[in-house]
């Protein structure tokens, strides 16, 4: 994919020049900082300047070429914040209602109805009104119209911003699920650092219209001068991770990495070796120099410290300890346990830290 943009907006100059090839491609940053009218740049609905919008060698727009595809044409599929559904029309009919009107290349992999519906598993919904949806039901609906229409690309403006926090929680596996079933490129505005680690390969870093950082998603976000701007409820490190066995009475289950490390997180009821995902806050994490003894906590990590920036007056720290761990210290608490890159220090994990996504 290759995105060039040169235009105006109300407070600043959007110039964006990037190429990439991802199955997700996330667009991150503050609100206000272009991200919306970029997506609306690549379906057609703004207009630019100047520049390129191409997606896997075929040119949406283009100034040097003369070429400038209505949205119709431009075979691209928009979930937006909203999800603009019809209150006239049923589910299923809303859902159907853009199946019949692609225009350009049909995806190989887009699925019939019966498909997407029971990927999205709404398919008990089909025939109910959608005034009679919750927002989570919505949001699955508006994916699942977008999907029959085919599209060559993807596009979804943050569509877990009205949601609560347990909403968020149950759609996220929906979205992994439209990544994994279907072969259509996304690109996932938002800025929720959770979201982008959880389903993006790559992630684009904007502010006030410019790219100012993008790649792997982990590498990205979890540098200093990322993470520094980022809230303290928000999750640095996710993981996936296999399910190896689960106490009920203990109240624990033990989860493998991909590296052969254990980690016990709260009891999750699975089969074993499902494949889940969990986050822990770089807060949550404690650091021993020393290896602990009749502590309460359940994970106790050796690791080798590879890098240490300091911003602001704390500290982000990155662990190797089979995988790669962001801990977030104060600048005291590094200097009085004297660490350094390539010590070697010890993570502290209460179960109850780990979060299941």
């Amino acid at each position: 994919m290759h995105l060039k943009c040169h235009t105006s907006l109300e407070e600043f100059f959007l110039d964006i020049d990037v190429a990439f090839e991802s199955q997700v491609a996330s667009i991150f940053g503050p609100s206000g900082s272009g991200k919306t009218s970029l997506l609306d740049f690549i379906a057609g609905l703004r207009d630019v300047l100047s520049g390129e919008i191409e997606i896997g060698g075929r040119v949406l727009f283009s100034t040097s070429q003369r070429i400038n595809l209505a949205p119709q044409e431009r075979s691209v599929g928009y979930v937006p914040q909203e999800t603009a559904l019809f209150p006239h029309l049923s589910v299923r009919r809303n859902i159907l209602f853009g199946a019949g009107r692609e225009k350009g290349p049909r995806t190989i992999a887009g699925g019939n109805l019966d498909h997407v519906a029971a990927v999205l598993e709404i398919d008990h919904l089909l025939d109910r009104g959608v005034t009679r949806l919750s927002g989570g039901e919505c949001q699955r609906v508006a994916l699942a119209r977008a999907i029959l229409s085919r599209p060559q690309l993807l596009l979804l403006d943050e569509p877990l911003a009205s949601l609560d926090i347990g909403l968020k929680e149950r759609i996220i596996p929906y979205l992994r699920r439209v990544r994994d079933e279907f072969t259509i490129p996304m690109i996932y505005v938002t800025h929720n650092p959770t979201e982008v680690l959880s389903l993006a390969d790559w992630v684009l870093i904007i502010k006030k219209g410019q790219v100012v950082a993008q790649g792997v998603p982990r590498d990205v976000l979890m540098s200093g001068s990322v993470l520094s701007q980022l809230d303290r409820d928000q999750l640095e490190n996710v993981f996936n991770v296999s399910l190896v066995d689960s106490d009920f009475k203990g109240g624990r289950s033990r989860v493998r990495f991909r590296s052969g490390q254990d980690l016990y997180i709260p009891y999750l009821l699975g089969p074993v070796d499902c494949s889940i995902q969990i986050g822990i806050r770089g807060d949550d994490i404690l650091v021993a120099t020393k290896y602990p003894e009749e502590i309460s906590a359940g994970n106790v990590l050796r690791g080798i410290i590879r890098r240490i920036e300091r911003i602001e007056g704390q500290c982000v720290m990155r662990v190797e300890a089979g995988e790669i761990f962001c801990v977030r210290l104060t600048s005291s608490a590094v200097e009085r346990l004297k660490l350094r890159e390539g010590g070697e220090v010890f993570l502290v994990i209460k179960a109850r830290s780990c979060m299941i996504l």
